[in-house]
Order: C-alpha cells, then structure tokens, then sequence
C-alpha cells in the first residue's frame, strides 16, 4: 500500500444483499488524506495472502461518505475472495490499515450533462456523485446489475434520469457498451460537451474507452473510465507474472505523472493488447 493509516471498524450495515458499509475510525483522522473527489477509494488491508492485478495484497474500496474521525466505505460482496470475506465477517472493534484516498471524477468547466455508467461494483461512487452535485447540474446514469435487489434509492438535488439494465456482473454479458451507443444521439457527440464517467470490469471498461476515443473521437478530458475488477483475474495475473522484466519496466514507464490518466491510456491499450492482456 501507499502511506498507511490505523483504523478501528466502528459498525457495518447491510445496504443491499451483496452490498456491505463499513465505518472506520481513524487512530489519527488528520493524517489521513482525501483527495476530495467523489469516488475517491482506498486501499485496505484484508488479510489476503494473494496480489490483486495492480501487485497489491490490499484491496480497494470507494469512500461512501466521510465521518467524524474517519470515514465509511462501501464493499460489494461477490464470490469468496478476501475482500469479500473480509466485509462479511467485519465486526465493531476490528483492526485494519487504510490508505490516502484517490479519485477519477472531474467533470471540466463548461461539461454539459453529466453521464455516469457502471456495474454494481460502481454504484457507491454513483451515489456519492449524486448525492453531493449541485442542484444545476444534469445527470444521465446507467447502471447494470445482476438482479434488481440490488437497485437502490439515489437521492440528489441535481436532475437526473437513471436507468437500470440487467448484466455483466459477472453473471452475463455487460450491456454498458450498448447503452452508451443507445445515448449517441444525445450524448456521444462532440458538440454535446457530455462528461462520460464509467467504472466497471476492466476489460468492458477498455472497450468502452477505445469506442469513446476512437468511435467517437471525444476529447480525452471529456471521459474517465475505471476498470474496477477483473473477471478474469487469473489470466491477468498469469500475463503480468510471465513478462519478462524489460516488458514490465516498458508498462511502469507508461504511467507518466505529467499526463493525465487518459493520455497515459492512449499507449497502455495497444501496449496491454500486444501483452496479451
């Protein structure tokens, strides 16, 4: 992990069936940095003995809300990794490590509507975007889900319209891409000035980029897509684990700290395809 920071579980509730809140108090709240943005997560450690695809043994959460000394994240509980185990045993008075928090929403000055797209894994981000927008700004969400139990209510003082689609999830075939397409006429156009914001599993989420940026040639401050999970999280790993050194080194020196995540994507993609990845 990053800078690391003590944190007490305070209380966990159930939102949804496979969708868990945890409270963390902090040993030391002012230590802890948030970087401010609406679907900031953490990394948290869970007791796994295994690397996720991004090297850690930690895994990652959205913040959900912020608390007095701490703050609560929300963990969706699918299969039985240790993230997940470790969200359904959670208890008051567990101990674990947090790190600084990190964002990717960031609608430009001028963004038209608001278009936010994902899987269930997405839905704590979506909530917190809504919950705290401005009563002048304009959303259209997205979200599949594998069953509707797991839909819930998304306050906001903002204009919103949203729609759920059954998929992905791990269950069946992703439907966002689709659903992008559908909105084309409103949203995908250049001239729209729409801000696209998209979390789901990372390979659906490399296609929906690639159809933004090349599709529709949309400008690369106009969209942030995050892949959150791996459905296949044994072949990424397995291609990670059998390149060589200098094929590694080459991936590392993508991530620039001079660009922007969407500009390092535009070398990432052909470079992770080339991988096998």
């Amino acid at each position: 992990m990053e800078t690391v920071h003590a944190a007490t579980i305070t209380a966990t509730e159930v939102v949804t069936p496979h969708m868990m809140r945890v409270r963390l108090r902090l040993d030391d709240p002012g230590a802890w940095v948030s970087d401010g943005t609406p679907d900031e997560c953490v990394h948290v450690e869970v007791g796994a003995e295994t690397a996720d695809a991004d090297g850690h043994s930690a895994r990652h959460y959205t913040v959900s809300g912020h608390v007095e000394d701490g703050f609560e994240m929300e963990v969706f509980i699918h299969g039985d990794g240790p993230g997940a185990t470790w969200a359904r045993t959670a208890r008051p008075g567990d101990r674990t490590e947090v790190s600084d928090s990190k964002g990717y929403y960031k609608a430009p000055e001028g963004a038209g509507t608001r278009v936010l797209v994902g899987d269930a894994t997405a839905l704590p981000a979506i909530a917190r975007i809504l919950a705290e927008a401005d009563a002048d700004e304009e959303f259209h969400v997205v979200v599949e889900l594998a069953d509707m139990a797991e839909a819930r209510d998304l306050p906001t003082a903002a204009t919103a319209t949203i729609e759920w689609r059954l998929g992905g999830n791990g269950v069946r075939a992703s439907v966002l891409k689709d659903a992008l397409i559908a909105l084309e006429d409103r949203f995908l156009d250049r001239e729209a000035g729409a801000y696209i914001w998209v979390a789901c599993e990372a390979k659906d989420s490399r296609a929906i980029r690639t159809m933004l940026r090349r599709g529709y040639g949309l400008p690369l401050t106009h969209f942030r897509i995050v892949g959150y999970w791996h459905k296949d999280l044994e072949h990424a790993l397995r291609v990670w684990n059998e390149a060589s050194e200098q094929t590694k080194a080459e991936y590392m020196s993508l991530w620039r700290d001079d660009r922007s995540d969407e500009e390092n994507w535009v070398e990432l993609e052909p470079f992770l395809q080339k991988m096998g990845a």
